[in-house]
């Protein structure tokens, strides 16, 4: 089968990352694979797993720019030249795209939606859903089916997936002693880290993990903070660790491409999210490397997570259950790691990246036949 992905950008994140992890994982079963982003650093990536991309205006947030009617010009001259039997959207942006490609060139698409989002004007007038959705958690799905009226017949849920095997692999040990040297991590020091944009808005939650750590600071003297990520709110995070008397302990690394290095050094993985939450794919990469976690019980992560066995769930917007529930891993060892390995097998078993796979491509049979 000949599959075409939309998206706006390839930047580290977990929209890129997911287009690429799928591409790569179609690549290997035989299909041709096509990427079209506004690229970026995790271009080589695709090259290597063997998928093309085609670089075009994408990477904007407008999504009736003229930016967006340029992409799509540039790639139904191509599309007619080289044919594809299936589109698959992953942005807004890229699914307005996708719509008037496959009213052009009469070609079957598929969109995927990625989060829970807000149903502005462009959405309900244009909502350019596909001929199928992918809906990557049950919150995701309901907000389709009651917000934007897409019907359930047209609506496949199919939560995100992970190599399992790859995240159990212990990274380059030298590679983990560089990246702790690099950021200034001492040695032999608990450790709670969290992965994730650090976008404007705060629905990460960040600041809590930081308001959570201050309120053990006299219980947990000796803890330090990893926050993987970038964006536009570290600024903000940055002053509100110096504020909280934590600048020495808290310690803002950037993005990762390797996410195994910096989960590594984690004895805890926070996953402190506000409100609705689309899915959360970093939370399933710390559950896949076997590490504890702490969860706010909100959006998609109660049916990822089971409270006490695979990890720790505590409500949202409540820095003292948060830091409450870093300390009960952090105090008792051997319940961390039974949960560790609990929080493995749960990926094993329900957020695999081939059982996800498998359910995409029955997605494509069912439009492409």
């Amino acid at each position: 089968m000949r599959i075409f992905h939309l998206t706006s950008h390839l930047n580290v994140g977990g929209v890129a990352r997911y287009t690429v992890s799928v591409a790569a994982a179609l690549r290997r079963r035989g299909h041709e694979v096509v990427i079209a982003s506004g690229g970026g650093e995790l271009e080589p990536e695709a090259a290597a797993a063997g998928v093309a991309h085609w670089r075009v205006p994408l990477h904007t947030s407008a999504e009736f720019s003229p930016q967006v009617f340029a992409a799509a010009w540039q790639m139904s001259r191509r599309l007619r030249r080289q044919p594809v039997d299936v589109l698959h959207a992953h942005t807004r942006t890229s699914q307005v795209a996708a719509a008037r490609l496959s009213r052009a060139l009469r070609i079957p698409y598929v969109t995927t939606w990625h989060g829970v989002f807000r149903p502005n004007l462009g959405r309900r007038l244009w909502p350019c859903t596909g001929d199928l959705t992918v809906a990557i958690s049950r919150p995701v799905q309901q907000q389709l089916l009651t917000v934007f009226g897409v019907s359930g017949s047209h609506i496949r849920l199919i939560p995100n997936g992970v190599d399992p095997a790859h995240f159990a692999e212990t990274p380059d040990a030298a590679a983990v002693a560089q990246y702790r040297e690099r950021h200034h991590l001492p040695d032999g020091r608990p450790v709670v880290g969290t992965v994730g944009r650090l976008a404007s808005g705060g629905v990460k939650g960040f600041d809590l993990l930081l308001g959570a750590v201050h309120a053990l600071r006299q219980e947990l003297p000796e803890l330090h903070v990893l926050i993987v990520g970038d964006g536009p709110r570290r600024p903000f995070l940055e002053r509100l660790a110096v504020d909280l008397g934590l600048s020495s302990r808290v310690h803002f690394a950037g993005s990762a491409m390797d996410t195994r290095v910096p989960l590594a050094l984690m004895r805890v993985f926070a996953f402190p999210v506000r409100w609705q939450e689309g899915f959360g794919l970093s939370l399933i990469e710390a559950m896949a490397a076997g590490k504890p976690v702490v969860a706010t019980r909100t959006g998609a992560v109660p049916d990822i997570v089971e409270d006490g066995r695979s990890g720790v769930l505590v409500p949202p917007e409540d820095a003292a259950s948060l830091a409450e529930g870093i300390a009960r891993l952090l105090s008792d060892p051997a319940a961390a790691s039974r949960m560790g390995g609990a929080a493995q097998a749960r990926v094993r078993e329900t957020f695999s990246l081939e059982r996800m796979i498998d359910q995409i491509e029955s997605v494509y049979r069912e439009l492409v036949g």
